[in-house]
């Protein structure tokens, strides 16, 4: 085979100008006959040093051929491909005037470790706000970034007659936009959005996506992943750490304190929250205050707990080391399997007082403080083939508690609040809520919050 010499950036490539490229093969993904759901082709993008990407197909029996040398990450020289102009534009997922077609004669070749600086991601960003603006082609792959200010509970829906798992993670920009992504069964497992929140320690999380598509659903444009699709939360990403620091999510630099809340709710009233210590607040003003990730604000109430919200998975089998839900006997934190779980309490509670209700979560021991017992004692006692609450759950409903909760940001269930728990506190029953006073006389131990929606909007 005669050696290919001429090594061109992938921003040169034109259908005049071709030889060999040094490239990273930054995804693969099939592409499927729809009449019969056969692989015909496999789609790739190839990224190199500079930072240029092509996108490209090779018939799957070429495909076959090189698969070895051809896995998505490695680097390798390719030679003796085509060149042509893009004929549409449509599920195009980078910024190139011309595709790659491999051939019989194409050859992959992996390379020495001296080019392994080439780059593992390539991002074009879309701001939030164009999306269902400027942005509403569905057929046209697009790139963003934010943090996940939510996801729900992964559900099955019936899709055409088949069993499918769905999941809604939101994405907010630094200037406060969301938009919705909409994952179906593997893509699910891909980003795996509930592990990477359970190990991001309270910060952020921030989420870079690769090729998803504008969907419009009931009026609403969103985001949904596709074969091409990949998904970046890893701080090691450039993107990904510019994102989390350029916009101070690592609450050391112009952090948000509790009082620095900016009210986003437009009923008519003021909340007067203490600076020192946890506030004593009303459910109904909780529900007023814009939870955040970066809040360290702590607020309590004094509420009644009238009922247990996820009866039927109370509990789960966590790592006896560091409480993190197992997944097969294998703890992701720990890096190991752990063949003699823990049994731990994951309480969603329904609690009220004279001004409204709301839920409250209570994970490990802080659920033992409620519930008086640890959770493989009550476990160990209950009626397996019962579907009634197990008695000592029954029990704390009715019973009145202080409880101090976070301002920080918690997964959204069933489209509503979830508060997280810190710290709880059996009252007696004759106890009244303390409320804050309204009134004109304002000390420095006050922090007023204005919800006029006609000034600084």
């Amino acid at each position: 085979m005669p050696v290919m010499t001429t090594v061109l950036p992938i921003s040169r490539l034109t259908n005049r100008m071709q030889g060999v490229i040094n490239a990273r093969v930054l995804k693969m993904w099939e592409a499927v006959d729809m009449r019969n759901g056969n692989v015909w082709a496999m789609n790739f993008v190839l990224l190199d040093k500079e930072g240029g990407a092509i996108q490209g197909i090779m018939p799957i029996n070429y495909y076959r051929r090189m698969q070895r040398d051809f896995v998505e990450g490695n680097v390798s020289e390719i030679g003796r491909f085509s060149v042509e102009h893009v004929k549409k534009n449509g599920y195009l997922t980078v910024d190139h005037a011309f595709t790659l077609s491999f051939s019989g004669q194409t050859y992959v070749t992996p390379v020495s470790s001296n080019l392994r600086d080439i780059p593992t991601c390539y991002f074009v960003f879309k701001s939030l706000e164009d999306i269902g603006t400027k942005i509403t082609e569905e057929t046209q792959p697009i790139d963003v970034i934010g943090f996940v200010s939510d996801f729900t509970q992964i559900e099955d829906k019936m899709v055409r007659g088949t069993r499918a798992r769905m999941q809604v993670v939101s994405i907010r920009n630094e200037r406060g936009h969301t938009v919705q992504l909409t994952l179906w069964s593997d893509f699910i497992d891909v980003l795996d959005i509930i592990g990477v929140h359970e190990k991001s320690n309270g910060e952020p999380v921030i989420l870079a996506c690769s090729s998803v598509l504008v969907k419009q659903y009931m009026g609403t444009f969103g985001l949904k992943a596709y074969a091409a699709s990949r998904f970046y939360t890893d701080h090691k990403i450039r993107e990904v750490k510019d994102f989390f620091e350029r916009f101070n999510c690592n609450d050391t630099v112009n952090a948000k304190t509790p009082t620095e809340i900016d009210i986003i709710d437009c009923s008519p009233r003021v909340v007067r929250i203490k600076k020192e210590g946890p506030s004593i607040i009303s459910l109904a003003d909780l529900a007023l205050l814009p939870l955040d990730n970066f809040s360290s604000s702590q607020y309590t109430c004094i509420v009644d707990i009238v009922g247990v919200n996820n009866p039927f998975d109370w509990y789960y089998e966590g790592c006896p080391k560091c409480n993190t839900k197992l997944k097969e006997t294998f703890c992701s934190p720990c890096k190991g399997r752990k063949p003699d779980p823990s049994i731990c309490y994951r309480l969603l509670l329904e609690v009220s007082d004279d001004t409204g209700t709301a839920e409250f979560n209570a994970v490990g021991r802080t659920s033992e403080g409620i519930v008086g017992q640890a959770a493989s004692v009550v476990k160990g006692g209950m009626n397996m083939d019962s579907n009634e609450l197990p008695d000592p759950l029954i029990k704390m409903i009715g019973k009145k508690f202080k409880i101090t909760v976070s301002g920080k940001l918690q997964v959204l269930y069933k489209n509503h609040r979830t508060y997280k728990i810190l710290h709880t506190e059996l009252v007696s029953v004759k106890e009244k809520l303390s409320l804050l006073p309204i009134h004109d006389d304002f000390g420095d131990n006050t922090v007023i919050i204005e919800d006029d929606c006609n000034e600084g909007r």
